[in-house]
């Protein structure tokens, strides 16, 4: 009898961390499911129709793109050319000749780990964040407020991963992802 009721148990719980299941305010049982996994090349190929250039990353790239490191040191390497009244380098030249290709030198089977962990939390570049949120069809209110996020933090010089972090409390995997399946 242990041994069953331990078995139930331990699969009770699995699903229940599986699915999700919360009360809302309402007290009443809701099932969330777990947005699917996808990877960074299917988020890559979500994204290599997409514009360079959305209106939220741009106005911040007006204000604050970084001026130094990192893609913009790279540009700068390659001829591209850096200049943030022209949004340049793009975010789209960002994520795909600078960071993927980057990361694939490093690791021909980039394209295949997980694009959760590694576009969606890996990336802490607040302009290219803006821009993929964009590019992915994330609710504009929602990208208004991250950027928001971003701005203050910016002016208040709050370190990257901590910009990043508070951003994706407002834009969630699951809104982050919803458009790839």
């Amino acid at each position: 009898m242990f041994k069953k009721t331990a078995l139930i148990l331990c699969v009770g719980l699995t699903l229940s961390s599986i699915i999700g299941i919360y009360r809302n305010r309402d007290n009443f049982a809701v099932t969330r499911v777990e947005a699917a996994s996808y990877t960074v090349g299917e988020i890559s190929d979500f994204l290599q129709d997409k514009r360079e250039h959305y209106p939220l990353s741009d106005e911040f790239i007006e204000r604050y793109q970084q001026t130094s490191g990192g893609y913009i040191a790279y540009a700068k390497k390659n001829g591209v050319l850096v200049d943030k009244t022209q949004h340049s380098p793009n975010q789209k030249w960002h994520y795909f000749d600078s960071w993927l290709a980057q990361s694939l030198e490093e690791n021909p089977n980039f394209r295949d780990l997980d694009g959760k962990t590694k576009v969606y939390t890996g990336l802490l570049c607040p302009e290219l964040l803006l821009w993929l949120y964009e590019a992915m069809g994330v609710d504009s209110a929602k990208i208004r407020e991250a950027k928001v996020i971003a701005e203050d933090a910016k002016v208040k010089g709050t370190n990257v991963s901590t910009m990043a972090k508070s951003m994706r409390e407002v834009v969630s995997w699951e809104e982050f992802s919803k458009n790839l399946g």
